[in-house]
């Protein structure tokens, strides 16, 4: 950049780095290990661990087994659901050594519904059904099918042709005919020779599909975004480290973006050792996995935490609880750019390490990250989440008449990148719709850029509430997280209650309390706000105590949609329900006026 910026648009093209179109995923695998570089896999809810020269000698089985079924590269999809093991990892190298699409999609209840109507977006051919989350999804995905039945025939998913089961933990012995032991799969792939491996991943195209990611369905239901060969691949080439010391991440049944994306670093080498947390057990109590968490981190010399900030914040609590003696570690990810300076401080304290931001979305990966440079002006820059946008990519921030809008003035990012989608999956119009005429895509969040191209994020468009009376537009993000940690808050989700045109939006809280606890007052809770740097344009209007918020279809996040649509229909039936006493005098002082 040759001076100051006057309008908000960074344009990071590295001509050093340049983007390679004719690039394969698997390419970047073969290349480390025929450099002689061997990672590792750990997996600390079955105590299993793989190195990468272990699961690329798997993944070449389980690939021609793939083809032996008739599996077609560039075509098929192969699917993982509800397993919590290495083998998934094997299975996702394997798809993507011959050009098979993959999916382990996240399964959310009620589970009947979310199996059916995430399956039919990508029409597996082929599944592997596992023992996760207690058991529960192969429990569930086994009802759409007789025991009897020697080969899968179910109505409601007629397309699967071949179902296995990953008895690797926790074995149940299903008694369903049609379901065969993974293991088979490798025997079935002994009759296609090593040549016809080989030219099958010489066939893998970059246009082809690699793997199906789904949104967290915050703004309807969720989407199966599908990521090409191409975007993934140079992803991983953008990275620039090499061998970097251990890194704790997701349980691939949790999170399928993070938990591939670093197995995916380990084996192209970036990455010395990926540990994988704990899957979710009902019949393990959460302190129990906290204590195999940091356990974990402690044995296993992990030096980077790539897991959300709610997660950190567990371990943060173990280590004081249980008084665990904790060596520094070199950064943590703070699972969302909008996070507080105190939320960053407390880790910190903990950890000793950076407070590393990345932000992005699932149909873009990372788009933009904080300075990582060890200096104070650095440690600023990441206590701000000031955002530096990533090599080879165009951000703009823009008014609603898609003008890009002047530094420091509040706009829409937009985003230009290599690593975007390839499409949401059986949605044309929805893909159309995601893109601008000149290609950049609609993150739908807001922001703001400083004169040196750093950016910060403010929050959703969406969920933007314009407050007349005490400000212009108050994002809930600050308010969510500085609340959240009042001690008889369960759950909280800031919206707007109430909209007219004098005095705007109405900023109400939506509060789920705690068991078992005395309902706090207006004053408590604003003197809370104000002792955790909240302003007074960030009180509340109304107060609303709730026996349960309202999720996404696959509950990972509060759905502000549905919880706005019921506070609306409660204030309509009675328009002083939740006010707070301050806001109801407020408004009778200008009413009167």
């Amino acid at each position: 950049m040759s001076g100051p910026l006057t309008k908000s648009y960074v344009d990071a093209t590295d001509p050093s780095h340049p983007i390679q179109k004719d690039l394969v995923l698997y390419e970047l695998f073969e290349k480390a290990r025929k450099r002689g570089v061997v990672g590792e896999v750990v997996n600390l809810e079955t105590n299993r661990r793989f190195t990468t020269t272990e699961i690329l000698d798997k993944a070449d089985g389980y690939a021609k087994g793939m083809l032996a079924l008739g599996l077609i590269p560039g075509e098929d999809t192969f699917a993982v659901v509800g397993c919590s093991t290495i083998e998934a990892v094997n299975l996702f190298t394997a798809c993507s050594a011959i050009g098979v699409a993959f999916a382990h999609p996240y399964i959310y209840t009620p589970m009947d519904i979310s199996i059916t109507s995430i399956l039919h977006n990508m029409v597996p051919k082929a599944v592997v059904v596992g023992e996760g989350v207690s058991g529960t999804i192969c429990t569930s995905f086994l009802d759409f099918f007789k025991e009897t039945d020697t080969h899968p025939n179910s109505d409601k998913l007629p397309f699967i042709e071949h179902i296995f089961y990953d008895n690797s933990h926790n074995d149940r012995a299903p008694a369903h005919r049609c379901l065969k032991p993974l293991s088979q799969l490798t025997e079935i792939g002994k009759s296609v020779s090593d040549q016809k491996l080989e030219e099958a991943k010489k066939s893998v195209k970059p246009k082809y599909r690699l793997h199906h990611l789904f949104s967290s369905g915050s703004t309807g239901k969720p989407k199966c975004i599908a990521h090409s060969h191409y975007t993934l691949a140079n992803e991983l080439l953008q990275l620039r480290a090499e061998n970097v010391e251990p890194m704790l991440t997701m349980n691939p049944n949790i999170d399928e973006m993070i938990s591939y994306s670093c197995a995916a670093w380990v084996l192209a080498g970036k990455v010395s050792k990926c540990v994988f947390i704990p899957d979710i057990r009902e019949d393990v109590p959460l302190s129990e996995s906290n204590k195999v968490i940091t356990q974990g981190v402690i044995d296993e010399g992990v030096q980077y935490l790539m897991i959300p900030g709610s997660v950190s914040t567990m371990i943060r609590n173990c280590i004081i609880n249980d008084k665990f003696d904790f060596p520094p570690i070199k950064f943590f990810l703070n699972g969302s750019q909008i996070v507080s300076r105190g939320f960053k401080e407390n880790l910190r304290e903990i950890f000793q390490g950076m407070a590393f931001t990345a932000y992005g979305m699932t149909e873009t990966f990372i788009i933009a990250t904080t300075s990582l440079y060890d200096t104070e002006e650095g440690e600023e820059a990441r206590m701000q989440a000031r955002l530096v946008v990533k090599p080879n990519t165009q951000l703009r921030i823009v008014d609603t008449n898609g003008e890009v809008v002047d530094i420091g003035k509040d706009g829409m990012v937009q985003v230009k990148t290599y690593s975007q989608l390839k499409e949401y999956r059986k949605q044309e119009q929805l893909t159309k719709d995601l893109f601008t005429e000149d290609g950049f895509v609609k993150t739908g969040d807001m922001g703001m850029m400083y004169e040196d191209g750093t950016f910060i994020i403010k929050g959703r468009t969406a969920d933007a509430i314009r407050f007349k009376v005490l400000g212009d537009v108050i994002y809930p993000g600050p308010i969510e997280e500085a609340m959240s940690k009042h001690p008889a808050i369960d759950d909280i989700s800031v919206i707007a209650g109430s909209t007219n045109d004098y005095y705007g939006d109405e900023l109400t809280y939506c509060i789920k309390l705690k068991r078992h606890v005395v309902r706090p007052t207006e004053k408590e809770l604003i003197a809370y706000s104000t002792t955790h740097q909240l302003d007074e344009s960030q009180r509340p209007c109304r107060l609303m105590f709730m026996e349960e918020l309202y999720y996404t279809d696959n509950s990972r996040k509060v759905s502000k949609k549905k919880l706005r649509e019921a506070v609306h229909q409660m204030i309509a039936k009675d328009s002083t329900v939740g006010l707070c006493d301050w806001y109801r005098k407020y408004i009778a002082d200008l009413t009167s006026q």
